[in-house]
């Protein structure tokens, strides 16, 4: 079985028997039920596993039907892309699309941005660049620092031309990849005009600040080769003889996190973040242990890894996450470290919705997605417990449950790893939509009491 996705559940027992009657259905010529087939496509799946859901989201694909939001994807390159169609398709069903990606012809990066021809020869929902350094690379001779300003200036000139030519021939937005980083020769590479290393940066930065300037959209190829590892996404063997830019391998990963930006693109990103507290907040159980007893900070490595995770949800809410609490203990017991341990990062303000009683996990996530008037699907939720993580997922199989485990540490890994929160550029409006959402809680909570 591979870890590609230790964020999703490990694969069910019955997982072959779900998929085969989704396989009838869809033999029928009869879309599947939306949650299930969501479901068995978003588990750990080994590589057999990998290939059944591929073909399920072909066959798919052909099927009209509610649910899942199609997306017909270009794949532009100068180098081999068709390993990722497939994965493409598994990767969005896990995600509520049906991706059908579509390579333009080898090395037709210059004749899709600079010719009047559309080599897709259809309409798009996007275009995905995916481009060698060999296309964007002008003379860079080393300390050359005018030659090397000269070499970005050019890569951004291939970079509009792409994006312009998605809007004109395809109706539809250019993501462009980051380049991956390279093995580096010295550590002055970085510092050293012209050099690979410097180049690649620059290109980098150059493609971060045209995305966020509303230019085109990116897809961080470099932070995802960066978590892998280079040795481990870049393949010499396969790239010199099949022209394929990473580690054939690898084309899972790199397709659901791909699909992890159509989502964002399409709504479809998780809009609020659901926190059980004992053992996921704070170590041990308020309930039982007290205020004094519970672990967080206190100079210990468990405590220290809970305040890094609080850390980290605080930032989601920064980019606009709305955050609720559900936790099976008394009101008054669970708001007790918000308002008093000196060492707890989130507040009371910062939680929109605080459920905090003796109803089961989904009946609170229920009242949860009504107060903040979100549909399940934009919820996520993390969980120590994994006995509460499966009942969740069995009863409300439309929120996304993040196999986060049981260890702290790899809290912010699993959160981050899902993909769940990508998002575009951010604008003001995002920043504020946590106090908006908020405040909607707020305002159906009073009718409530009415």
């Amino acid at each position: 079985m591979n870890t590609f996705f230790p964020w999703r559940p490990p694969l069910e027992e019955n997982w072959a028997a779900r998929v085969a009657e989704l396989e009838a259905i869809a033999a029928g010529g009869e879309m599947p039920d939306y949650a299930a087939t969501r479901s068995v496509a978003n588990q750990q799946l080994g590589p057999r596993q990998q290939l059944r859901i591929e073909r399920l989201g072909k066959r798919l694909g052909k099927i009209k039907g509610n649910g899942f939001t199609r997306i017909e994807l270009g794949l532009l390159g100068n180098r081999t892309l068709s390993y990722l169609c497939d994965p493409l398709g598994a990767a969005g069903l896990a995600r509520g699309l049906l991706v059908s990606a579509h390579e333009a012809p080898y090395d037709g990066v210059a004749g899709f941005a600079f010719s009047a021809k559309n080599c897709f020869e259809r309409g798009l929902d996007a275009v995905l660049a995916v481009l060698d350094e060999s296309t964007l690379q002008g003379e860079r001779p080393l300390l050359d620092r005018a030659a090397e300003d000269e070499a970005v200036q050019e890569a951004e000139r291939i970079a509009s031309a792409i994006a312009e030519a998605a809007r004109s021939k395809t109706g539809c937005p250019a993501i462009i990849a980051t380049l991956p980083p390279c093995i580096q020769l010295t550590s002055a590479d970085i510092a050293t005009p012209g050099s690979i290393a410097r180049f690649r940066l620059r290109v980098n930065m150059m493609l971060g600040d045209g995305a966020a300037e509303g230019r085109w959209l990116m897809w961080d190829q470099a932070a995802l080769a960066s978590r892998i590892g280079i040795e481990r996404w870049f393949d010499p063997i396969a790239y010199h003889s099949a022209k394929v830019p990473f580690n054939v391998e690898l084309c899972p990963l790199a397709a659901d996190n791909i699909a992890s930006l159509l989502a964002a693109m399409t709504g479809k990103s998780a809009r609020a973040l659901v926190l059980d507290l004992d053992n996921t907040l704070w170590g041990g159980v308020i309930g039982d242990d007290g205020l004094a007893g519970i672990r967080i900070g206190q100079n210990s490595a468990e405590g220290e890894a809970f305040v890094a995770f609080q850390n980290f949800v605080l930032g989601l809410r920064k980019r606009g996450v709305v955050l609720a609490v559900c936790s099976k203990n008394t009101d008054a017991v669970a708001r007790e470290p918000f308002r008093q341990h000196p060492d707890m990062l989130l507040k009371e303000e910062h939680i929109a919705v605080f459920q905090a009683n003796w109803d089961d996990k989904a009946t609170n996530i229920r009242a949860i997605a009504e107060k903040l008037g979100l549909g399940l699907e934009s919820l996520a939720y993390v969980d120590d417990n994994p006995a509460e993580r499966e009942r969740v997922r069995r009863e409300l199989p439309l929120v996304s449950t993040i196999e986060v485990g049981e260890d702290p540490s790899f809290f912010i890994d699993r959160v981050a790893g899902s993909g769940l929160f990508d998002h575009l550029p951010l604008n003001c409006d995002d920043l504020a939509r946590a106090n908006s959402y908020g405040g909607r809680a707020a305002v159906a909570e009073i009718r409530a009491r009415v």
